[in-house]
């Protein structure tokens, strides 16, 4: 399950730089599959502070629905 997530990911624009997806540019930590089925997605800002997070958590959530 965990491979099907990141290939979804792989999918994932930077809002700023479309070319680039969050992936390339390291935001992605960690996926973890919980035992009841859920997914924990952990990301990480490219630095502190950054503006785009809110909008790479929905599009990271619209790519998974």
């Amino acid at each position: 399950m965990v491979a099907d997530i990141q290939k979804i990911l792989e999918t994932v624009t930077d809002p700023e730089i479309p070319v680039l997806t969050i992936q390339d540019l390291g935001i992605i930590r960690d996926i973890i599959e919980k035992e009841n089925g859920e997914l924990d997605i952990i990301i990480t800002p490219t630095y502190s502070g950054c503006p785009a997070m809110n909008t790479i958590e929905i599009n990271i959530k619209a790519a998974l629905q």
